[in-house]
């Protein structure tokens, strides 16, 4: 069986890609003219952080019915990329 660490690897990542965009819109909306913004991205870095932590107690089936194709992110991407080499088996 194939070992997930590859998707956790990159879901750790963009988290940390993710925190650093944040970090700039909240530079960029402290005026509070994008706040509503701000926390919602806020929100969805949480999100990202949480399922990062979720995916160590992972098996590639439960990966798979979370996450789906690998398309539905952009076989190009990171996330993309990591899913269809840990479906195909070529996880580290």
């Amino acid at each position: 069986m194939s070992n997930p660490s590859d998707i956790r690897d990159v879901i750790y990542s963009r988290e940390g890609t993710y925190s650093k965009a944040l970090s700039r819109f909240f530079e960029l909306a402290k005026n509070g003219k994008d706040r509503g913004h701000y926390e919602a991205i806020r929100e969805a870095t949480e999100l990202v952080s949480c399922l990062r932590r979720l995916v160590k107690e992972c098996s590639v089936d439960e990966i798979c019915r979370a996450f789906g194709s690998p398309g539905d992110f952009g076989y190009e991407t990171e996330i993309g990329k990591a899913l269809a080499a840990l479906y195909r088996g070529e996880s580290k």
